[in-house]
């Protein structure tokens, strides 16, 4: 291959790769909740990352769907959501958007769960669905 075509392939290949990376969207009518986003920033576990957080009362299937058609689903984690204290399980989903195979190797990801657990000791559950999208700094 002449030196034309390989930088035509790398053109192409490049081109690809961008359009292979999503680009994150507000859930329609998805409210953002400064309370939370501020409980996230507190917690030290969230050093060097940024988050927004949205929340929504529309059903977690819905805004799964949303999310599935825009972004990449990191599926590693879809069995290990958390039980609630009630024994009801927490329904989530990751999603990138940069690209990025799971959430462990992106920049730019998003947590869709339902329902929204406000403090670690389950003592405010909302019945809503959260969007939660992270950006490491």
């Amino acid at each position: 291959m002449n030196t034309k075509g390989l930088v035509l392939c790398a053109l192409i290949l490049g081109l690809c790769a961008v359009s292979a990376a999503a680009e994150f969207k507000v859930y329609p009518g998805a409210q953002r909740d400064l309370q939370l986003e501020q409980a996230i920033k507190k917690d030290p576990r969230n050093q060097g990352v940024e988050s927004e957080v949205y929340l929504t009362p529309d059903p977690f299937e819905k805004v799964y769907q949303f999310y599935k058609a825009i972004g990449t689903e990191d599926g590693t984690m879809k069995n290990a959501a958390p039980k609630l204290p009630s024994g009801g399980r927490i329904q989530w989903a990751f999603f990138t958007f940069d690209g990025a195979k799971n959430i462990s190797g992106s920049r730019v990801w998003a947590k869709i769960q339902r329902p929204t657990v406000v403090d670690p000791e389950y003592k405010d559950i909302r019945d809503v669905t959260s969007i939660q999208l992270v950006r490491k700094k």
